[in-house]
């Protein structure tokens, strides 16, 4: 008899799972592969990180790379990468719903990650050109920063929810604010003003579409609109020669393949490890914000699985590095937008192919000559301004953690135009010491990792104001060491220009000011309650 039920409990089973199996089949065959809705999507999608690769082109020559060398060597890899995470998102979507039975399912939108673009272009890669004038060594730095990323990115998929449980909202939002601010907002905003005829108005259409949020007929993305407005103010200028640009040299059209790249030689260059100080704080905060971002799409009603989801980001930029592209990838907001327009999981798929098409045939710097930065630029300037939403009494802690990175920004100015010159921070900074009305090398000491100090103050500072002292102690505390090993506001002045200095005690004022306010708080900690009992009964008897 038992024997007899054990039988029936297994051909039981074996019949439910042939019978999901081919429900799921059916559900799958009844799945169109492509919706009215992922065209809609595809647009946003695409015009979200299109202007990302109109950036590569056209900052290449920062890093000292040719149009030649950024067609057959960097976007290849950026191509690649990019397909893989796009086609990886568009079947984890298509899989959910049919294990769901589901159509509503939409993927989630993936691309490189634009932050990263400017901190590797600006703070790595810019940086060891303009020291060595050797354009590879400057690529290997940033593959190198980009190979990384993508460790910490795969490592923090496994162990990423802790520190955003531990870490403060302002800390998490000021070091990518920060950056978004003085690198995407200030540099193209400036070049917005330097050409008004053909950017201003593109830029006062985007930001008043975006602003209040009209929707176009047909869905056009706003992108879209501004983009075709300001190359029809350069066509129409150039046929007057009214407008002048520096031209961006073209290529050969053809197919460019990636070339895969000895990623273990790039590890025997001890003064890249200081490049630490960018890397580690923007793989993690990316890592966090990949979080952020799948919590959101969890609550517009799609349940991916978040170690894949978060896995792929990471393997997505390891695939980059490994094929030339020093640019790290990354999940995109914009989820519920997309959802909310019926897009499902063909758009990302296409977007990824659209992206494989631009980058493989050498067409993308014969679009910058079309629609010029400064068109373009106004789209990275919204989403440098777009914010996160953080708590109103951290708005003190997020004001202060800015501050570091526009301090980074500046020096960086300072440096160029000083270089431009014929000069150098090494020759004008006896000219500033003492009383000066400019604090040069305040500045310049503020800026030396100034991702890692801006989470720094803005952590503790919240921490502060909501009376977690301990805790705002731990955040100095970790200040103090960094700074005892001159990961930040160390520095060296030489006349090629400025440098990290990593050691031991390589900044003693710094570590004893922080120690001593870890100290402080620690006080503050232990006499906080007697202090607040205090004053509240000095209100009482008043």
């Amino acid at each position: 008899m038992q024997l007899r039920s054990e039988l029936a409990s297994i051909v039981s089973g074996l019949l439910d799972s042939c019978c999901k199996e081919l429900m799921e089949e059916r559900i799958g065959r009844r799945l169109p592969w492509f919706t009215s809705g992922d065209v809609d999507g595809f647009f946003g999608l695409f015009f979200s990180g299109f202007p990302d690769l109109l950036l590569i082109v056209g900052l290449a020559p920062v890093c000292g790379f040719s149009t030649e060398f950024v067609t057959g060597r960097v976007l290849p890899g950026v191509a690649l990468s990019v397909l893989a995470g796009n086609l990886f998102y568009a079947w984890q979507a298509r899989r959910l719903a049919v294990k769901t039975g589901r159509s509503d399912v939409t993927a989630i939108p993936f691309g490189v990650n634009t932050p990263t673009i400017f901190a590797y272009i600006f703070l790595v890669m810019g940086p060891v050109y303009a020291r060595t004038h050797d354009a590879t060594l400057a690529w290997h730095a940033g593959i190198f920063a980009s190979l990384l990323s993508g460790v910490v990115q795969t490592a923090g998929a496994f162990g990423t929810d802790w520190l955003r449980r531990h870490t403060p909202r302002a800390a998490l939002l000021c070091p990518l604010a920060g950056l978004a601010l003085a690198y995407l907002c200030l540099g193209f905003v400036f070049g917005v003003f330097q050409q008004p005829a053909v950017a201003l108005l593109p830029m006062i259409v985007l930001f008043t579409l975006y602003a209040s949020r009209l929707r176009l007929p047909g869905r056009i993305p706003p992108a879209l609109v501004a983009i075709v407005i300001g190359a029809g103010l350069v066509a129409v200028l150039r046929h007057f020669h009214l407008y002048e640009d520096a031209a961006v040299a073209g290529v050969a059209p053809g197919i460019y393949l990636p070339h895969p790249v000895n990623i273990f030689g790039l590890f025997g260059r001890g003064e890249w490890w200081s490049y630490l100080t960018i890397v580690l704080p923007l793989a993690a905060l990316d890592t966090l914000a990949s979080l952020q971002i799948l919590e959101g799409v969890k609550a517009a009603g799609d349940d991916f699985e978040t170690r894949p989801s978060l896995l792929m980001n990471g393997v997505a930029t390891l695939v980059a590095a490994c094929l030339g592209s020093p640019f790290p990838t990354t999940l995109y907001v914009g989820h519920a937008a997309h959802k909310a327009n019926g897009a499902r999981s063909g758009y990302s798929a296409l977007n990824g192919l659209v992206t494989l098409a631009l980058c493989l045939t050498g067409v993308l710097p014969l679009v910058l000559r079309v629609i010029p930065l400064e068109v373009a630029g106004p789209v990275i300037v919204w989403f440098g301004l777009v914010f996160v939403e953080v708590p109103a009494n951290q708005a003190i802690a997020v004001a202060m953690g800015l501050i570091p990175m526009l301090a980074q920004w500046a020096t960086s100015l300072v440096d160029t135009v000083l270089g431009k010159a014929g000069s150098s921070l090494a020759a004008v900074m006896p000219a500033f010491s003492g009383g000066s009305e400019l604090a040069l090398s305040g500045l310049i000491a503020l800026g030396q990792g100034g991702l890692l100090t801006s989470m720094l103050w803005a952590a503790a500072l919240a921490l502060a104001v909501q009376r977690r002292f301990a805790q705002a102690a731990a955040w100095m505390g970790v200040a103090a060491v960094l700074s005892a090993f001159g990961v930040i506001h160390a520095y060296t002045l030489t006349p090629a220009g400025l440098t990290g200095r990593i050691g031991w005690w390589v900044a003693p004022e710094f570590a004893f000011a922080y120690a001593a306010g870890a100290a402080f708080l620690l006080g503050c900690a232990w006499f906080g309650p007697k202090l607040r009992a205090g004053s509240e009964a000095g209100i009482d008897g008043l």
